[in-house]
C-alpha cells in the first residue's frame, strides 16, 4: 500500500508540474514578436508628406510608391524599403498620355523621397495580449505631376548652349570591358545657368556616373523668358569612344 500511495503522489506531482509549465511557457511561445498590420496610412499619428523631387519632375514621373515599414514597440519606424510589386509609376507624355513603367521602379528619386518620409512617420504603439509588439506593413505615397507646377521650360539638347562643358573621365571599369557609346544626362539649370540636378537617362551603366559628374560641372548662359530668368530642363549628351577608336 505504501508503494501504491507513493506512486499516486508522484503522478499527481508530475501532473501539477506539467500544468504549471504549460500555463507559463506555452502562452509566451504563442505571442508573436512582430505582427502584420497591412496598410498603415490610416494608423499614423504623424505622416509627413514627401517632397516631389526635381529629378522626377524633369522625367515627368508620377504614380504610387509603396514603402514596406517596420514599426517598433514605441511606434517609431525602424526600417523602410520600397516595394516595387505594390508600386505603380507612370511617365507623362508631352500630349498628356501616360505610360505605365513595369518591373523595377524607374526613378530612384521618387523612392528615396517616399522612404525618407516614411522614416519620419509615427504610429500609435500596438499591443497584443497587453504586450507591445513590432508591426510590419505598407505606407503608400502618391506623386502627381502637373505641368503647371513646373517652374522651368524645356530646352531640348543643351550641348550647344553651354559656356563651359567639362569632358567626363573615361571610367577604368568601362575601359576594361570596352564599354562605349552615348550617355544622355537629363539636367535642370537654374536662373544663373548652373546645373542644380543631373540624372542619367540612357547609356551604358558603367559610363553613366562619369557623365553625370561632368554634367553637374557644366555652365550655361542664363535663359530669359519675357525678360525674366527661368530654369531650363534639357539633355546633355556625352559620347564615349574607346581610345583606339579615337575618343572624342
Amino acid at each position: 500500500m505504501g508503494d501504491k500511495r507513493m506512486r499516486q503522489i508522484l503522478s499527481t506531482a508530475a501532473l501539477f508540474l506539467f500544468v504549471v509549465v504549460f500555463v507559463n511557457v506555452v502562452p509566451a511561445q504563442e505571442t508573436p514578436r512582430t505582427i502584420n498590420g497591412g496598410s498603415l496610412n490610416g494608423k499614423a499619428i504623424k505622416l509627413p508628406k514627401p517632397a516631389y523631387p526635381n529629378e522626377a519632375r524633369m522625367g515627368k514621373f508620377e504614380g504610387t510608391v509603396s514603402i514596406r515599414v517596420t514599426v517598433d514597440e514605441e511606434g517609431n519606424v525602424i526600417d523602410a524599403e520600397a516595394d516595387a510589386e505594390k508600386s505603380v509609376v507612370v511617365r507623362v507624355g508631352a500630349d498628356g498620355s501616360k505610360e505605365t513603367i513595369k518591373g523595377e521602379l524607374p526613378d530612384s528619386s521618387l523612392v528615396e523621397a517616399a522612404r525618407a518620409a516614411a522614416l519620419e512617420a509615427k504610429f500609435s504603439p500596438t499591443r497584443l495580449s497587453g504586450q507591445p509588439v513590432k508591426v510590419t506593413g505598407h505606407v503608400t505615397y502618391n506623386f502627381s505631376f502637373h505641368s503647371s507646377d513646373v517652374k522651368f521650360i524645356s530646352g531640348g539638347v543643351l550641348n550647344g548652349k553651354a559656356v563651359s562643358l567639362p569632358k567626363p573621365e573615361y571610367p577604368a571599369a568601362a575601359l576594361a570591358v570596352r564599354a562605349s557609346g552615348t550617355v544622355n544626362v537629363q539636367v535642370l539649370i537654374d536662373e544663373n545657368g548652373d546645373v542644380i540636378s543631373a540624372t542619367a537617362a540612357s547609356g551604358h551603366p558603367l559610363l553613366r556616373a562619369a557623365a553625370v559628374d561632368a554634367a553637374r560641372l557644366a555652365k550655361f548662359t542664363p535663359t530669359l523668358l519675357e525678360g525674366n530668368a527661368v530654369k531650363v530642363s534639357g539633355v546633355v549628351t556625352y559620347n564615349f569612344a574607346l581610345p583606339d577608336d579615337g575618343q572624342n
